[in-house]
C-alpha cells in the first residue's frame, strides 16, 4: 500500500512538473489575435517614413499633418526607419512600391524571430494609390487625403472587431452603399471629390501603368464628402478591361443599393 501511494505521489509530481513545462511552452508560443496586438497602438508612436521632397512624398506630409488622429506621429527618413523597424513599441506609416503599384502601408515593429506573438512584427493595412509609372510625372495625387483617412478608419475597426481586421479592406462590400451618384470618368471624379461633393462617389481605378498578366489592379469607390471607403476589390489583371470597371461589376454594386444612379 505504501508502495502505491509514492507511485502515486511521484505520478502526480511528474504530471505537475510536465503542466508546468508546457504552460511555459505555450505562454511562449500563444497566438494572438489582430485586434488583440493592436491594443496598444493609441498610445504607441507612429513614425512617419518619408525621406524625399517630391511632389508624392511633399502630399503625403501634408495630409499626415493634418488629418492624423489616432495617435501620437513622428517624422523619421527612410534610413532611421532601418534601424527602427524591429522595435515593437513603434508602428509605421510609409509609401512604398510593388509590381508596378504604389501603396501607403501601417505596420507594427518587431522581429520576425521573437518567441512571443506578441512582439513580432505583422502589416495592419496596405492601400493602393497610384501606378508608379504616373509618379514621374509632376501631378499632385488627388486622393491622397481620402487614403489617410481611409487607413485610420480601417484601423479604428481592426481595434474593435476581429472580423474587421482578418477581412481588410473587404470588409467595406459588406456594407449597404448610401444613396447618391456614382462618377466612372476619371477627371469628373476627381472634380467631384476635391469639391468634396455631397452624396457623390468616386470611381478610382489604380493598376500598373504597363501591366502583366498575372499582376493586380486595384478598384476603389470613394464618398467625395466623408472619404468612406464604399467599395474595394483587388483583381488578377488578365486584360485591359480588368483596368476599369466592368458592367458586371456595377450591377454587383448596385444591388447593396437600388437607388444608386450614375
Amino acid at each position: 500500500m505504501k508502495h502505491c501511494k509514492e507511485i502515486i505521489i511521484k505520478t502526480l509530481l511528474c504530471l505537475t512538473l510536465l503542466l508546468g513545462l508546457s504552460g511555459t511552452s505555450f505562454a511562449q508560443g500563444k497566438l494572438y489575435t489582430r485586434k488583440a496586438r493592436l491594443e496598444d497602438f493609441p498610445a504607441r508612436t507612429v513614425k512617419v517614413v518619408t525621406s524625399g521632397n517630391s511632389i508624392l512624398e511633399s502630399t503625403f506630409r501634408e495630409e499626415i499633418t493634418s488629418r492624423w488622429r489616432l495617435s501620437p506621429y513622428e517624422f523619421c527618413t527612410e534610413e532611421e526607419y532601418g534601424k527602427l523597424n524591429k522595435d515593437n513599441n513603434l508602428y509605421f506609416i510609409r509609401l512604398a512600391q510593388d509590381s508596378g503599384v504604389a501603396f501607403i502601408i501601417l505596420s507594427k515593429g518587431g522581429k520576425d524571430d521573437e518567441q512571443d506573438n506578441l512582439k513580432k512584427p505583422f502589416e495592419i493595412v496596405r492601400v493602393p494609390i497610384a501606378n508608379t509609372e504616373s509618379l514621374f510625372f509632376a501631378r499632385k495625387p488627388v486622393y491622397m487625403g481620402a487614403f489617410i483617412d481611409i487607413i485610420q478608419d480601417f484601423t479604428e475597426r481592426a481595434m474593435a472587431s476581429d472580423q474587421a481586421a482578418y477581412a481588410e479592406l473587404n470588409v467595406y462590400n459588406s456594407e449597404k452603399m448610401p444613396e447618391g451618384t456614382l462618377i466612372l470618368s476619371g477627371e469628373q471624379a476627381e472634380q467631384a471629390y476635391l469639391e468634396g461633393r455631397s452624396g457623390t462617389a468616386a470611381a478610382v481605378v489604380i493598376a500598373p501603368g504597363s501591366p502583366e498578366s498575372g499582376e493586380y489592379c486595384y478598384k476603389i469607390i470613394i464618398d467625395c464628402c466623408t472619404h468612406q471607403l464604399l467599395y474595394y476589390k483587388k483583381a488578377r489583371f488578365k486584360s485591359a478591361q480588368d483596368a476599369e470597371f466592368k458592367a458586371s461589376e456595377i450591377k454587383q454594386i448596385e444591388k447593396r443599393n437600388g437607388v444608386f444612379s450614375r
